[in-house]
């Protein structure tokens, strides 16, 4: 949508409840009869007063809205404040009237009430004060036998609060629209990069591929993008391609960017540096035409528990365009493809967790656009559930979308991702399918020890009895009082690994042990290790580091556990 149609919208809205409001407001002066207020020459006065208020005072509050996150909190802190201000500006303003001796309190009283006028809640205090003065000096002019009348709508009594009103609304509107547009962001990067290890072969070759050009049936591209917070990167100049009928998956602990990435390709937070396209379109320069090509999937729901799952798809179906004589009918089949027929009537904070997810992805294919960003798509899912959506992605990715997803479970990726890249500190430190991923940085075996006792002499044994057995071949990953789990070279035949391990099991108090290949799981860990606060540089020598360095020989290798 439009940003600057969603604020019209909204403020058309909040407009049209304040008036119900304001008209309230109105009747209980008629009904007491407040003459000050509801004369026949302050009467119109009042409602114009009111009708600007309104139109000055909600526009007033939008750009609060960048800065609050809990609408709670807003409600309280806000509500304190309008009314700080109104009580203030307008009692100090009278206070100082009431000395008109004093010819620098008058001078200060009349440049406050000039200052004041930018606030709304002075206006409106202000306006009903000077129309409740001229009242009562009417009142007593005539009770002497004298006649006064005047108009409020004079630039000397309420006048000036109405143009002062009209403006505020005018320029509040004005700058949400720009403050949307980001008009007020221009600072560039300048935080020096992360001092990373050595990047990839896979990696730099898709930056080559990206950057050159080679690829132009790619629907996505980034370049060089960046996120800056504060003295950190959360993304450190990604550089990857994903073409039309694609599942590439992003894989990082929390805190590696991979959210932040997400956020930036579907314009809902502005890139530092770099740029990304999609379908051609840039995302810094054609943010609105880039979002309508793309789908969705949070990783926090974002729905409203009040609406059905059909109320939800219909609204959203009308937001991408659809006519509303066939919004009923996208929605009656994203229902059944999402296995959501059952609870199609049911309103959307009753589901279930996993039935949430199902209507979040839902909600992502109506249009079926181009590309379709997921972030944990199947967080909260039971297994069944996991598996419906794991299969309607794969017919997603066959019918020619290119789906960007974010997921924890390794199993997870193997089975949607061609492929994926694992991310630390903001930046790829490997890119390939996860057989190649495997292949590349798996060779070898995993051993696990486990010792019967607790105690520092055991773990001690062991991991001498390791080095006297395997030498250089073997490489200590982690190590407790209980539990030691080695990396065992490809170069060391399957036979020798049990036989050194037979024989330490009975030099030292072993439990049990267990041979099994590396996964990608184990390639993950090993890179997630690299990940720092954001703030701190990685250590290209540490000794993760040496581990994510490819073997040079390949072997058969086995899934044993004793």
């Amino acid at each position: 949508m439009n940003r600057t149609i969603y604020w019209l919208t909204n403020f058309f809205w909040d407009m049209m409840n304040y008036i119900i409001c304001a008209s309230l407001c109105f009747l209980i002066f008629l009904a007491f009869n407040e003459k000050a207020f509801v004369s026949a020459t302050n009467g119109p006065c009042l409602a114009l007063l009111l009708l600007l208020y309104g139109w000055a005072m909600i526009p007033f509050m939008y750009p609060f809205s960048y800065v609050f996150k809990e609408s709670s909190m807003a409600y309280v802190l806000l509500g304190c404040l309008n009314i700080f201000l109104g009580i203030i500006s307008t009692v100090s303003t009278y206070i100082l009237e009431l000395f008109p001796e004093e010819p620098e309190l008058t001078e200060i009283s009349v440049k406050l009430k000039k200052a004041f006028l930018i606030l709304p809640h002075y206006c409106l205090g202000r306006g009903l004060m000077d129309m409740s003065v001229q009242h009562l000096r009417k009142d007593l002019l005539e009770n002497l036998g004298s006649t006064y009348d005047y108009n409020p709508f004079e630039m000397e009594i309420v006048g000036k609060n109405f143009v002062a009103l009209f403006v505020q609304g005018s320029v509040f509107f004005f700058l949400v629209i720009m403050i949307e547009h980001n008009f007020f962001i221009r600072w560039k990067a300048t935080a020096k990069p992360k001092d990373l290890p050595e990047m990839d072969n896979d990696v730099l070759a898709e930056e080559e591929a990206v950057t050159s050009g080679s690829r132009p049936n790619d629907v996505l591209a980034t370049k060089s993008l960046t996120k800056l917070f504060k003295k950190s990167r959360a993304v450190n100049g990604l550089n990857f391609g994903v073409p039309a009928g694609q599942c590439f998956g992003l894989l990082g602990v929390n805190g590696a960017g991979k959210t932040t990435t997400f956020r930036m390709l579907t314009g809902i937070m502005n890139a530092s540096g770099g740029d990304a396209f999609m379908m051609g379109h840039s995302i810094t320069k054609e943010p609105i035409k880039v979002q309508q090509y793309l789908g969705y999937c949070p990783q926090f729901d974002a729905i409203d528990p009040l609406l059905t799952v059909m109320e939800h798809l219909e609204y959203y179906a009308k937001l991408r365009g659809v006519p509303r004589t066939h919004a009923s009918a996208v929605a009656q089949k994203k229902v059944r493809k999402m296995g959501l027929t059952r609870y199609k009537n049911k309103r959307a904070g009753d589901l279930s967790g996993g039935n949430k997810r199902k209507l979040q992805a839902a909600i992502a294919l109506i249009g079926n656009p181009p590309i379709i960003f997921m972030d944990e798509p199947t967080t909260g899912m039971d297994p069944k559930a996991r598996r419906f959506l794991w299969e309607s992605i794969m017919k997603i990715t066959k019918e020619g979308h290119a789906v960007v997803l974010t997921s924890h479970s390794m199993e997870e990726c193997e089975v949607l991702c061609n492929r994926l890249a694992i991310m630390v500190n903001g930046t790829f430190r490997c890119l390939g399918t996860p057989q190649h991923l495997k292949s590349k940085y798996g060779e070898g075996y995993h051993v696990t020890i486990r010792l019967t006792r607790d105690t520092t002499s055991e773990i001690a044994c062991v991991i001498s009895a390791m080095e006297t057995e395997f030498q250089t071949s073997a490489t200590l990953l982690e190590s407790s009082l209980l539990m030691a789990q080695y990396h065992i070279s490809v170069a060391v035949p399957v036979a020798d690994i049990f036989s050194s391990l037979e024989n330490i099991r009975t030099g030292c108090q072993v439990e049990d042990y267990s041979v099994t290949q590396t996964s990608l799981d184990h390639v993950f860990i090993r890179f997630a290790k690299q990940q720092t606060d954001g703030l701190a540089t990685v250590d290209s020598t540490s000794s993760d580091d040496q581990l994510m360095t490819p073997p040079s020989r390949s072997n058969s290798r086995v899934n044993l556990i004793i």
